[in-house]
């Protein structure tokens, strides 16, 4: 089935790769990302489907599934009361939540069983819900500040769809957390949201090394994928928004909450032509609500190197390195590659909490990480092209 080295590279035999990927391969953010990480990794999970075997124990309490699940029904309502965001008063929007919240507790068995065990489940499941109150009174603050409002949640798709140099396709599946869109001169502009419990900055290296695509091939999915029910000519962005807030450590003198923070700020990439859509309240500075700077010499474009704003020539080649860097990835999916080589950058490995070490043998001992640079903005822009200027 597959030939292996001393050096912990494997490859399938040709057969064996024929009769896994004759035509297509489906794949998915997660999965590009895990083999980027190892490539036997992602043949433990997702080609031989292994699984630690199982045993009796408590099933864990999933607050993201709670937090997307409320979120999504949440605008759904709104959409079908014909309210949004940007116009409904605060008080009207929490009694709506409220609503949602109450219903997803009774209607899950899970959720409605781990209610009921406990005064103390009882308390978590009563703070998870004022985590989304402060949440979604933010994300009003943010839709008020510009014109995108959340049109879409839980948004799937499954047909976007690239040709592969051999003949096959790669059809990439995923679901998208949330998009807004706004319309400029006549077009409609799509923004994408993925929710996190805590806050997540976009990392340049792990995009540049293929361990974390899912911006990329969300914003490429929402301009080119078909059946995502709303057309939408131009993608401005994506964006990591937290749902719990922020937890800032201060000293023991200073005032733990100034009245103007802001605690759910938006990080990830955007086109910077569309600035003004995201946040026309800022004249200067940082934005509250986005990673981005206004100065009087750079406009947008303040703090290039750390900012998430891109030039339009500078985001154009991020949506063709994305499609370059995942057909790369699954050609070498293709090629049969299942080698036992994890990527270390900087100081951290995939290996750490991997389920199949047992069966992999891997010795950071003997053998060999793949070891990655660190790159920021800048070099990553300097890798991929020139920078626009």
């Amino acid at each position: 089935m597959c030939i292996r080295d001393s050096d912990n590279s494997a490859r399938l035999d040709r057969e064996t790769v024929d009769e896994l990927f004759a035509a297509e391969i489906i794949s998915s953010a997660t999965k590009m990302g895990a083999f980027a990480a190892c490539p036997y990794q992602h043949f433990a999970k997702y080609i031989l489907k292994l699984k630690e075997r199982k045993e009796f124990k408590l099933k864990p309490l999933d607050l993201g599934v709670f937090y997307h699940s409320v979120l999504d029904a949440l605008l759904k309502k709104l959409r079908r009361s014909n309210k949004d965001f940007a116009s409904i008063a605060d008080k009207e929007l929490l009694e709506i939540l409220r609503e949602q919240i109450s219903g997803f507790v009774q209607t899950d068995s899970f959720i409605s069983h781990f209610v009921r065990h406990s005064a103390h489940n009882s308390f978590i499941i009563h703070t998870a819900a004022e985590a989304l109150e402060d949440c979604v009174l933010a994300i009003t603050q943010m839709v008020r500040a510009g014109s995108f409002k959340p049109q879409l949640s839980e948004v799937s798709f499954d047909n976007y769809q690239i040709a592969l140099s051999q003949g096959q396709r790669l059809i990439l599946k995923g679901k998208i957390d949330r998009l807004d869109t706004t319309d400029v001169n006549g077009e409609k502009i799509g923004l994408v949201f993925d929710y996190k419990r805590s806050a997540k900055p976009f990392s340049w290296s792990q995009f540049y090394h293929g361990l974390d695509m899912q911006a990329g091939i969300y914003m490429s999915a929402v301009r080119e994928a078909s059946g995502l029910k709303c057309n939408i000519e131009k993608v401005a962005g994506a964006f990591y928004m937290p749902v719990e807030r922020e937890i800032k450590s201060v000293g023991i003198d200073e005032s733990p909450v100034k009245k103007d923070s802001f605690n759910y700020k938006a990080k990830g990439i955007f086109n910077g032509q569309y600035s003004d859509q995201l946040d026309s309240i800022l004249s200067s500075g940082w934005s509250k609500f986005y990673n981005f700077r206004v100065t009087s010499k750079d406009k947008q474009y303040g703090n290039y190197s750390v900012s998430g704003a891109l030039k339009p020539g500078d985001f154009e080649k991020v949506l063709r390195f994305t499609k370059e860097k995942i057909v790369q990835l699954a050609e070498e999916i293709i090629s049969g590659s299942i080698d036992i080589s994890p990527y270390r950058l900087g100081g951290k490995s995939p290996c750490t909490y991997c389920k199949y070490k047992p069966v992999c043998r891997f010795d950071w001992q003997i053998n060999d990480y793949n070891s990655l640079t660190s790159l920021g903005k800048t070099e990553v822009l300097e890798r991929i092209g020139s920078i626009d200027g």
